[in-house]
C-alpha cells in the first residue's frame, strides 16, 4: 500500500500497522521488535522489584488482595500498609513512562533512522487525527 491510500484511510491505525502499510519496515521487522517490546515492558510491577521498591512478597500480598476484594493494585497496598495509595499510584505512573516505544526499538535494531521514526510519528499523529481517534 503505498502513502496515498494509507492517507486515504479513514480508520485509526496502530503504529505498527501504519510503518508496514507504509513500506517503511517488514511485517516480521514489526514482529521481532513487538516481541522485544514485550520482554522489556515486562511488567511495571518487575520494573519496582528491581528497582527496590517493592519486594516479589510485598506484591505477591497486594495483589491476592486485590483479587480477593476486587479493588485496585494500589487501594491494596494502601490497605495492607506496604505504602500509601498517592505513592503506589505516582510509583506506577513513573514506571509506565519508563516504558520502551515500538520506534525506538526499531531504530535501535537498525531498521529506520531517527529522522524516519520522527516523519513516521507526525504522519501517524496527523493519520489519528484524520481519522477521528482524537475525537474519541
Amino acid at each position: 500500500m503505498n502513502d496515498h491510500m494509507v492517507e486515504t484511510l479513514d480508520i485509526p491505525i496502530l503504529f505498527g500497522r501504519f510503518l508496514v502499510l507504509t513500506g517503511l519496515v517488514k511485517e516480521e521487522d514489526i514482529a521481532e521488535a513487538a516481541a522485544v517490546q514485550r520482554d522489556l515492558n515486562a511488567s511495571p510491577l518487575f520494573h519496582l522489584v528491581e528497582q527496590g521498591i517493592l519486594s516479589m512478597e510485598e506484591i505477591m500480598r497486594a495483589r491476592q488482595y486485590q483479587r480477593e476484594q476486587m479493588v485496585t493494585f494500589c487501594q491494596a497496598t494502601r490497605a495492607l500498609d506496604i505504602m500509601s495509595e498517592e505513592d503506589c499510584a505516582a510509583m506506577l505512573d513513573r514506571t509506565a513512562k519508563q516504558r520502551f516505544q515500538l520506534g525506538d526499538i526499531l531504530v535501535k535494531q537498525g531498521k529506520i533512522s531517527e529522522a524516519q521514526l520522527a516523519e513516521a510519528l507526525n504522519r501517524h499523529r496527523r493519520h489519528q487525527e484524520n481519522s477521528g481517534l482524537d475525537q474519541a
